[in-house]
């Protein structure tokens, strides 16, 4: 269904987006006071309590996981100790469950776009037409058919679900970044054009090879040796371009910096919907990346000796350091991340919108 703006005066208009306004203003002043009752409450705990709230608070998830687990471990030795038709007989009620549960959630779900539609439409500000655009975007069949796919799977798989959600959304934002580094260096080595001139290679274990200049190519953690106008390794500053050096060393480790500075609340808040402690979270994000850094950066010393001995272009060669060092990396941040960032806490009102009347209600102190 596709919600329009009802249509008004402009003195209704004017009057229905001052009392939008002044409800915001006051759900605003409403937070920022349970802010500050958390801070002060925060505030007048001793160390000590601290304490012994956060190990009660880490006991009993690691309880329920376990007990979840256990649970889990019950259910299927009773479902292989059933016999064949017991077990299809279970399969089905199983299906039906899921079945009973989605329509409950499709019931609950369209009253809900319905009170959202109808919020919309009597929004006449900016920001009110364009969220109406984009919610009647998501009313559209192809979207709601994959709603409600996700919402099955989410209902009959809910920790498979929860991966696959957390996997996509970790692809995406970290070849974003990945992406965005590589734009990074297109230009940023030109910003330390003058230290492009300076050898960058430590620690210089030979490797037996050169490459077609003659020089000997080395292993090494920092490996950014300076470079010519042919993508060789040259010894003479003058004839050092930029690409190379400690200039290049400086402008690839800036880039990725930035990226991770993305990276890190988007992998936070969006994939793993994580609600920890930012500053211990940032630190320990910090340690993990300065330890991969360099490791992949070993891995990348091997690589780059090869490339020069091989004759890579420069453009090649920059591309193929981005997406190996940011794949290794990728992958390894994955299985940190899903210890350094725990899921938030759960929410009161389940997840098959059983609450709904309470929901209809909230909507309805909402609505100016």
């Amino acid at each position: 269904m596709w919600y329009r703006e009802k249509k008004a005066t402009r003195e209704e208009k004017q009057k229905q987006m001052a009392a939008f306004h002044a409800m915001k203003e006051a759900e605003k002043a409403k937070a920022k006071v349970e802010e500050n009752a958390k801070v002060v409450a925060l505030t007048q705990e001793n160390p000590e309590e601290k304490k012994a709230a956060k190990a009660a608070k880490a006991i009993a998830a690691k309880a329920a996981k376990s007990k979840a687990k256990a649970e889990r471990e019950v259910e299927k030795a009773r479902y292989r100790s059933l016999s064949p038709e017991a077990q299809k007989t279970y399969q089905a009620e199983k299906k039906a469950g899921i079945a009973e549960k989605f329509a409950q959630y499709q019931v609950n779900h369209d009253a809900e776009v319905k009170a959202k539609g109808a919020e919309y439409a009597e929004r006449y500000d900016l920001g009110g037409r364009i969220g109406r655009f984009f919610f009647n975007l998501g009313q559209l069949p192809p979207n709601q058919a994959y709603v409600r796919w996700w919402r099955k799977l989410e209902i009959a798989h809910p920790n498979f679900s929860r991966l696959l959600y957390q996997l996509f959304y970790f692809l995406v934002f970290s070849e974003g970044v990945t992406v965005l580094q590589y734009l990074i260096m297109l230009f940023l080595p030109y910003c330390f054009a003058s230290l492009c001139h300076q050898s960058f290679v430590w620690p210089a274990v030979p490797l037996g090879i050169s490459d077609a200049s003659g020089n000997a190519l080395n292993w090494a953690i920092f490996n950014e040796p300076m470079r010519d106008a042919n993508n060789n390794i040259t010894l003479d500053p003058s004839q050092a371009v930029v690409g190379g050096g400690l200039g290049n060393f400086i402008a690839f480790e800036i880039a990725i910096f930035l990226a991770q500075c993305i990276n890190f609340p988007l992998q936070r808040n969006i994939t793993f919907k994580s609600r920890g402690n930012i500053p211990w979270q940032a630190m320990w994000y910090f340690i993990g990346w300065v330890a991969i850094s360099l490791f992949v950066n070993a891995v990348w010393g091997i690589c780059n000796p090869f490339l020069f001995y091989w004759g890579t272009p420069k453009g090649i060669s920059d591309l193929l350091k981005t997406f190996i060092t940011g794949g290794i990396s990728m992958t390894i941040f994955f299985f940190i991340f899903r210890i350094l960032f725990p899921a938030g806490e759960a929410k009161k009102e389940d997840d098959s919108y059983a609450n709904q009347e309470t929901k209809d209600a909230k909507n309805k102190e909402r609505k100016p």
